[in-house]
């Protein structure tokens, strides 16, 4: 008999056996389950009939699994949810399994899921992001790369330098919004008309913009990472960093493996290779590969044990696997947010806007920032915060009267001017104290020689980027895999740290991952 892992208590899947509602009362139970099960999905909850809560496979006649069906439309009206896909699988003689994804009506702003485009340069990224967000198929000679592109030598060059933030919306029927439109890179119209966005984080693959992708994974609070690689050059240098940060970081992950329509393509032994790295020690992870959408649910549900990373193949010029993986995309669970907690927002762009003001691109890791809202923003040199006033938000070019833990909005402020603000700056409820010094515990991945006190790296924690001297250490020298407390200084100025914040550092070839566990000096 088939077997899924038992039903967990928390978050969005729920397994029924038989959904029967023969009373108002039994509804309202219903209901309420289900308004759980989209609070744990931050908005979307999958629904598994006929599944025992051990995850057990039972099936259903074809008769009672659409009597059910019929049933959770019902429920799903009660609490302003919609059905927005579903499947029936047959899993035996006569019996079926019914798999549904609900999503709650948009109120103001879709669901948003986060995704970071990683890869070694020339893997495909852009091109991949091109296909993905207007339909089309690329002509082999970057045709959907050049439309992505931010900047003109990013066009020359054929390489991404920067952070390329595109949106994807999907429709109440699950049905990719950019399509449909006459400009499908118009964030504005996407968000319009769209009941969830795919936020699709692209990032560069050269290693002299490795700090650039770190700013990408670290400071925009991204959900997932989806890693690309060409099938005719295999995981190479920097596409093996970018995995081994995504697993240190804890970000679940899938690959896709683009270019398979090539004649240079050895898309087995590279899929195969995949695997072997993401058995290696430290990462120990394995690989499902998505053959078609009946995979996809299957995919999602496996990634959920942080253990199995999905494969996907696709061509961006014949359309092969593209269908698939969009439909993936479209599935892909929102991580819960912490909507109640005291706001807190990381500055990531400041700009000087006629009319506006001063306007600040803040990613809110935590509450939610209202319009009108008197707020504090800091630190400052000497460590301080100052007051504003937050005069109007936007997310993806539409106004909106607030920004959750979750959105990467854009904040029109009043009481400070842009040239006293910087990167890495927090926007907050009440005055905090900022640290110049902190106690750490870290995880040295890889350094050519020792670590030792006095030795200054770059560290990038949120959105924050600055140098830092180790001024004291557990013991007198760290190697490659040495684990050890340490205590860091910021060299420039003070920053906003909250104990368990989770930090990169670097420099030259040196590579780390640490926790803030205690600030002990303020400025």
């Amino acid at each position: 008999m088939l077997q899924l892992p038992n039903e967990p208590q928390y978050g969005p899947v729920e397994y029924k056996t038989e959904i029967t509602a023969t009373n108002p009362e039994r509804l309202q139970e219903l209901a309420t389950q289900l308004k759980f099960r989209l609070e744990e999905g931050n908005g979307e909850a999958f629904y598994f009939i006929g599944v025992a809560d051990n995850g057990t496979v039972l099936g259903l006649s074809k008769e009672k699994l659409e009597k059910s069906m019929a049933n959770l439309k019902v429920v799903t009206e009660l609490v302003g949810a919609t059905i927005v896909d579903m499947r029936i699988e047959q899993v035996s003689e006569g019996k079926y399994v019914g798999e549904v994804l609900i999503r709650e009506e948009k109120k103001v702003v879709p669901i948003e899921v986060k995704v970071a485009v990683l890869g070694h340069v020339n893997a495909g990224k852009s091109t991949l992001t091109g296909a993905i967000l207007t339909g089309k198929l690329d002509n082999g000679d970057g045709l959907l790369r050049n439309l992505v592109a931010r900047y003109l030598h990013e066009v020359v060059s054929g390489r991404t330098s920067s952070v390329t933030m595109r949106v994807l919306g999907f429709s109440k029927s699950n049905i990719p919004v950019n399509w449909s439109l006459r400009d499908p890179l118009s964030e504005a119209d996407v968000m319009r008309n769209s009941s969830k966005i795919i936020r699709l984080i692209d990032l560069g693959g050269h290693e002299r913009y490795l700090r650039t992708t770190l700013k990408g994974l670290m400071g925009y609070e991204v959900d997932y990472a989806m890693l690309v690689v060409a099938s005719d050059d295999g995981l190479l240098t920097m596409g093996k960093e970018h995995l081994a940060l995504a697993s240190t970081l804890k970000i679940p992950m899938f690959v896709v493996v683009t270019k398979v329509d090539k004649p240079t393509a050895r898309t087995e032994d590279v899929i195969n290779e995949i695997r072997r790295i993401l058995r290696l020690p430290g990462i120990n992870k394995l690989a499902f590969e998505v053959k078609d959408e009946r995979d996809v649910v299957s995919a999602i549900l496996a990634m959920r044990t942080e253990r199995v990373v999905p494969i996907f193949r696709v061509s961006n010029v014949t359309g092969e696997g593209l269908n698939t993986l969009i439909k993936f995309l479209a599935s892909l669970p929102p991580k819960k947010k912490n909507v109640e907690g005291e706001p807190l927002g990381y500055i990531d762009e400041i700009y000087s806007v006629p009319g506006a003001g001063t306007v600040v691109l803040v990613t809110v890791t935590r509450g939610q920032l209202v319009q009108g809202d008197d707020v504090y923003i800091g630190p400052f040199e000497d460590g301080g915060f100052r007051p504003i006033k937050i005069k109007s938000i936007q997310i993806n070019r539409v106004f909106v009267e607030r920004a959750v833990a979750g959105n990467v909005a854009t904040l029109a402020i009043q009481g400070v001017t842009k040239e006293r603000l910087r990167k890495g700056m927090v926007v907050v409820r009440t005055p905090k104290r900022s640290a110049r010094t902190f106690k750490a515990r870290i995880f040295v991945l890889h350094h050519p020689t020792t670590i030792r006190k006095g030795y200054v790296a770059t560290i990038h924690l949120k959105t924050i980027r600055q140098a830092a001297r180790f001024v004291e250490l557990e013991r007198a020298y760290l190697r490659t895999g040495d684990i050890s407390a340490v205590t860091l200084e910021f060299l420039y100025r003070p920053e906003y740290l909250e104990p368990g914040d989770v930090f990169v550092f670097r420099e030259g070839r040196t590579r780390g991952v640490g926790v803030v566990q205690e600030i002990i000096d303020t400025s």
